[in-house]
């Protein structure tokens, strides 16, 4: 059991993004049986995590439109099967990824592509006679139920290697007294500026308290939690960056009566290659209805691109690593580019 446990939080680790593609529109939830009507209910459920995965929104399924979607989920699923797990079975449910999208369109809700940044946990346990870091040999379902929840929202829950190089950058008593400009400079060996910062009491009552800070570039947030129940105490962990990042990373969907067109200007275009790279890049956006070159002068690309109802937002959809870089702020419908180097 351990052993897959590490398994799985290497995997986890070492991951780019958070879920394969295949994934990203599916889910697990375990059934008492095979029934219709275990069917049905388990597809809802299933149907709910996908939405709330694809939004970054946790409350979506409160939305009239959405809700009306999920509520007919068992009809709504592209393929399923039921699988064997240690306490039973469990439904796998697929849905098609158009289905999903069109249905967050037409509520003018929020849509965060499965290109996301992965988050780094310093976690640190308080002992009686010492602070010490987290590590999976000796808090597996701590960690185990903490990686789950990143997952099913997700995105991606790193761990630090915990080697020479990050001792000598930072130390638990470091983490423990919230010296943030040592664990910012401890994190940037892991390429991500997504940091979750925990410090870990397990009272003699059998409650815990886990202190969180969730840093983000140079700012930070910060909660507390306290309960004999561990799921809560990490799920309000979980919502604390995850929340945040959907706040910074999603856009607003519009539906299809109320967007035009965002005129992209590009610059930097030098001929038939770099063209072809630049509409490529375009057409993965995912939820772009329509990408159109409008006209070609001399190392100017122009296009106009449907889907989305503002350049900020259509600015936000580019992929992490890419060489289409901003020119200048993005302004109404009108947003300048530069291709380059990523």
């Amino acid at each position: 059991m351990l052993f897959r446990l590490s398994c799985l939080l290497l995997v986890l680790a070492a991951a780019t993004s958070a879920l394969a593609d295949d994934d990203f529109y599916s889910a697990r939830v375990p059934v008492a049986d095979r029934s219709e009507a275990a069917l049905g209910r388990a597809a809802s459920e299933a149907m709910t995590q996908v939405m709330v995965r694809v939004s970054g929104d946790k409350s979506i399924a409160e939305r009239e439109a959405v809700a009306d979607i999920i509520g007919d989920a068992r009809n709504r699923m592209a393929m399923y099967t039921y699988e064997d797990i240690e306490a039973g079975i469990a439904l796998y449910a697929r849905f098609d990824e158009s289905v999903v999208k069109s249905t967050l369109r037409a509520a003018g809700a929020t849509f965060w592509g499965e290109e996301r940044a992965p988050v780094l946990l310093w976690l640190v346990v308080d002992e009686p006679y010492s602070r010490r870091f987290a590590t999976v040999s000796r808090d597996a379902e701590l960690l185990r139920l903490l990686a789950a929840g990143f997952e099913a929202r997700g995105v991606s829950l790193r761990l630090p290697l915990l080697d020479l190089e990050d001792a000598a950058a930072l130390s638990p008593e470091m983490v423990w007294q919230k010296v943030l400009g040592r664990v910012r400079a401890a994190s940037e060996r892991y390429g991500t500026e997504h940091i979750l910062v925990g410090r870990y009491v397990q009272l003699t009552n059998g409650d815990q308290i886990v202190d969180w800070t969730y840093l983000n570039g140079e700012t930070s947030r910060s909660l507390q939690r306290q309960g004999r129940d561990p799921a809560p105490i990490l799920s309000a962990a979980v919502d604390l960056v995850v929340d945040d990042m959907a706040r910074q990373y999603a856009v607003t969907l519009k539906p299809e009566s109320v967007y035009d067109y965002i005129d992209v200007r590009v610059m930097g275009v030098r001929g038939l290659s770099d063209y072809r790279e630049v509409l490529s890049e375009f057409q993965a956006i995912p939820v772009l209805d329509g990408v159109r070159v409008f006209a070609v002068d001399g190392e100017q690309l122009s296009l106009r691109v449907s889907g989305v109802g503002t350049a900020e937002a259509l600015s936000r959809l580019l992929p992490l690593k890419s060489r289409l870089q901003l020119d200048g702020e993005p302004s109404g419908r009108e947003l300048a580019l530069l291709w380059g180097q990523p």
